[in-house]
């Protein structure tokens, strides 16, 4: 290429050789030729080069955010991404630290892959989505099991909240030391486990014995101011749940109605306020999730039930806040849900999953 242009520059100038050229002409003159022999040259758009400095200035803070922040908010994670229910799913969710399966065979075809995010999250006009669907009438094979709802929530967690929450659970095994630690968990876990089987009793119609206030404690005197427009007995109660197309399972707390409409229920309590249903993190999602996996079923579907509940009982004893979430917010939760699934399912399948933290 060098020595074309040397003897296109030479010959020109022996054809000229009268007329002498500045090196402004010159350089001027030798880039009208190259773009003549070889075409314009092609820059890189400022858009892509914006974009990515935009880029790496968001993700910047993530890695750098302050331990003190961290730690409040982190433990509310933690809370969150475990499960709470005192029922069981057999075989269904694994133990905390059961690692997830990575590079196995799914239970989806690649089209039905890209078209879980169109999935409905009531049934459709007379079921013409789903007749499209693969209907899956085991909830295990050989091949793969169902996850849990807070399986593929904790597995699809964003990075910047699961490298926090690794930061977190770090300090206070440094803090507390591994027993202490365990016995923190064990902690949260029955803090969790008590509100649930008081509210269980008081859902069926009962009220709880004087036994099981006190063993609640400040929780129950949180939440049951709370509980005045929550009718009884309610619908459904620690129901186990699956989608059949979807192919996970789950828990829901409670399905009843709050002032004349259906509501699918959550239970959480929380030491810091949760005033918005943004600051319950993920739990909006987890309500949805349900949900669709009660409209899909057979037995338990309702087109009534479209409305969801956060019920946060305090610590502190603070009167709990009810976040109602309309229709219109549960359909947009459901998609959050629906990409959720199929993050998991894909990551699933390239062995891309995360250890479980």
């Amino acid at each position: 290429m060098f020595k074309i242009l040397i003897v296109r520059s030479f010959s020109t100038a022996v054809k000229r050789p009268k007329v002498k050229l500045s090196k402004a002409d010159v350089i001027k003159r030798l880039n009208y030729e190259n773009k003549a022999l070889f075409g314009a040259v092609i820059k890189p758009t400022a858009k892509r080069k914006t974009k990515t400095k935009s880029t790496e200035q968001v993700m910047l803070p993530k890695t750098t955010a302050h331990p003190v922040v961290e730690s409040e908010y982190t433990s509310e994670i933690f809370w969150q991404s475990r499960n709470f229910s005192r029922v069981k799913i057999p075989n269904g969710d694994g133990g905390e630290n059961e690692s997830y399966p990575t590079g196995l065979v799914i239970p989806f075809t690649d089209k039905e892959l890209q078209a879980i995010t169109k999935f409905p999250l009531v049934p459709s006009d007379r079921g013409i989505v789903e007749s499209q669907w693969k209907l899956h009438e085991q909830h295990e094979s050989d091949q793969y099991k169902s996850p849990s709802v807070n399986r593929i929530l904790s597995a699809t967690m964003p990075e910047a909240s699961r490298q926090a929450l690794i930061r977190w659970k770090t300090s206070k095994i440094t803090e507390l030391g591994e027993e202490g630690f365990q016995l923190l968990q064990k902690e949260i876990f029955a803090r969790g486990s008590t509100l649930h089987a008081t509210l269980e009793t008081w859902l069926s119609g009962c009220d709880p014995s004087e036994e099981a206030i006190e063993k609640t404690g400040i929780l129950w005197r949180s939440v049951s101011g709370a509980l005045k427009d929550v009718e009884r007995p309610a619908k459904l109660i620690e129901q186990k749940l699956y989608h059949p197309y979807l192919h996970y399972n789950g828990v829901v707390d409670c399905i009843t109605s709050i002032k004349g409409h259906y509501h699918v229920i959550e239970w959480k309590t929380s030491d810091n306020p949760k005033t918005s249903v943004g600051a319950t993190y993920d739990a909006p999602v987890q309500l949805c999730a349900y949900l669709g996996a009660l409209q899909a079923n057979g037995e338990h579907c309702d087109s009534r039930i479209q409305k969801g509940a956060i019920f946060v009982a305090y610590t502190s004893g603070k009167p709990a806040n009810v976040h109602i979430l309309e229709p219109s917010e549960m359909r947009r939760y459901w998609l959050q849900w629906l990409h959720r699934v199929q993050e998991y399912w894909t990551r699933y399948r390239d062995g891309t999953l995360p250890e479980p933290i």
